[in-house]
């Protein structure tokens, strides 16, 4: 998952020259970044708050070095005096956003001036696509004005034109609660920072993210749910601040996985009149919906197991795997529905391992199909023959992701990809191709190639992030699920996510979204259209 470092922190930290500290940053896993500019140069803190010519003079470089500028600090005395250099740096960079603070003095006439101000300087930003963000200290949150804390004073002196950036751990240490104040105001956050303090701290001095008192969990989520940017915010580090970081920016993507006091909704959707039908509530995770062309039931995997669903009676009953106990959420039904394959896997010290496993359908004892490992099954050929599926391999020193193929019966397995990562491969119903997601082109995008792994061709060319196409049964319609751009790193799927559903003709074109939803990873991971290929299924979640 993408996450943003406010680099005052970590370049106060660092020693050597700046562009040096920047790779380091890069090779510790950073990807985006939030620098401080001004006008003129501030003495002892060049390293920290770059000067706008030497921030124009090296844009290029930095960018070159797989960094990207999702925003600026500003310290300037005056905005419009450096508003011809901000206006550069931006087109320069793409960021999309610039950032102010509030005055220091607790003042209605000096917010009222600062607020004249900043409205002037957003005016002037906007006609370039940049927003103007405000960032609170925590002496705007003690501070109060109007009955309110001091930054939502200002914030609505701005009349939306000037938007929040929510500082979670300064909101902590003046006296609200982080979570709170962000929903209280939910329509103006475009940004949120992560900083922590040690619980009823008295002193201004941060500790590494999660080991104070913040609710991270809390506030990592909203962030999540709105699809805004998020920012380690961290100014105090060891001795290894690349090292330090590493471990915020693992701990910080764990997070996205973690799916406890999770709700699903089961839904379908109606690809003629756009109707969408919810038919259960369940209160855990449940995901990767099939549909059964023959009637109106669905299968879903949940904790492991597989459960079947009667649209009908709405009656959910368990399916018995045998041994295969830990599914996961890439299932298949065989064409003539008399079998089901699995992807059964197991958790060890050494990692985990997947592999494919077939059993009968009203459940049984299940046979194992692939022997190495992991393996994530996605298709089933027309004839019953094949199955195509994601696996992850050693090769040539390199782990790689691919489409491979493997006879139902098993015997060797067929690659039938190299370079980027593939994933979700599933046949056409005539059995001619093979659709799957891959990065070979950069963003993760649609894919389709001859069953034999010839002729590969790109089917979506956004700006987003597009998994797993399912082609309905009449082979007319193509509907796949989306992330945006800026929400994750190509290769990744994860959950509780604001995702997007789309759909397209098998020919690639009319190519439209139909739907957003709260989901992600388990949302639509297997074919779910319905025999009629009017309706497919899908799984949307809610946060308690």
């Amino acid at each position: 998952m993408k996450f943003g470092v406010q680099l005052f922190g970590p370049l106060r930290g660092m020693e050597g020259d700046v562009l040096d500290c920047l790779r380091a940053l890069k090779e510790a896993g950073v990807t985006e970044i939030e620098p401080c500019v001004s006008l003129e140069p501030v003495p002892g803190l060049e390293r920290m708050i770059w000067p706008l010519d030497w921030a124009l003079a090296h844009g290029e470089e930095i960018l070159s070095m797989g960094l990207r500028i999702v925003s600026a600090h500003v310290f300037a005395p005056s905005l419009s005096g450096a508003m011809e250099g901000l206006l550069a740096f931006a087109k320069l960079t793409g960021l999309s956003q610039y950032v102010v603070k509030s005055p220091r003095e607790i003042d209605e006439t000096a917010f009222q001036q600062a607020a004249l101000s900043y409205m002037q300087a957003a005016d002037t930003l906007s006609r370039q696509g940049v927003k103007l963000l405000l960032h609170n200290e925590g002496t705007d949150i003690k501070g109060k004005l109007g009955g309110k804390t001091a930054y939502e004073y200002l914030l609505d002196l701005c009349q939306g034109k000037v938007l929040a950036q929510v500082d979670t751990g300064w909101v902590q240490y003046g006296g609200e609660d982080p979570a709170e104040f962000l929903k209280r105001n939910k329509e103006r956050v475009y940004s949120v920072h992560h900083k922590d303090f040690p619980k009823n701290a008295t002193e201004p001095v941060d500790v590494p993210l999660g080991t104070g008192g913040l609710d991270l969990t809390g506030c990592f989520r909203l962030a999540v749910a709105w699809d805004v940017p998020q920012l380690i915010d961290q100014e105090h580090f060891g001795p290894d601040v690349p090292g330090e970081l590493t471990k915020t920016l693992s701990m910080l993507s764990s997070l996205a996985g973690k799916r406890e006091r999770t709700v699903s909704y089961l839904n379908t959707y109606d690809v003629l009149t756009g109707e969408v039908k919810t038919l259960a509530r369940f209160d855990k995770v449940i995901e990767a919906p099939n549909w059964l062309k023959k009637s109106d039931t669905l299968l879903f995997n949940s904790q492991g197991r597989i459960y079947t669903f009667d649209i009908a009676t709405g009656e959910t009953a368990l399916l018995d795997t045998g041994a295969c106990d830990n599914c996961n959420n890439d299932h298949v039904v065989s064409p003539d529905e008399t079998q089901l394959a699995v992807s059964h896997m197991v958790h060890t010290e050494a990692g985990f391992s997947s592999y494919v496993f077939v059993l009968p359908l009203e459940g049984g004892q299940a046979r194992q199909v692939t022997d190495k490992s992991p393996s994530f099954l996605h298709g089933w050929s027309p004839d019953g023959k094949e199955m195509a599926y994601c696996a992850f391999r050693e090769i040539g020193g390199k782990r790689e992701v691919d489409v491979y193929t493997l006879p139902i019966e098993g015997g060797e397995e067929k690659r039938l990809t190299a370079g980027g990562f593939n994933d979700g491969p599933e046949y056409s119903p005539d059995g001619r191709y093979i659709w799957y997601n891959s990065t070979d082109s950069g963003l993760m995008q649609i894919w389709r190639m001859k069953s034999d792994g010839t002729e590969k061709t790109q089917m979506t060319q956004n700006e987003r992030n597009n998994w797993f196409a399912h082609l309905s049964p009449d082979g007319r319609r193509v509907a796949y699920i989306s992330y945006g751009p800026r929400q994750l790193e190509p290769h990744e799927h994860l959950p509780n996510m604001p995702v997007e559903l789309w759909l397209m003709d098998a020919d690639g074109k009319n190519q439209q979204k139909v739907l957003s939803l709260f989901g992600g990873q388990g949302s639509m991971n297997v074919n779910s259209w319905a025999g009629d290929s009017r309706r497919f299924a899908f799984v949307s979640y809610e946060l308690l």
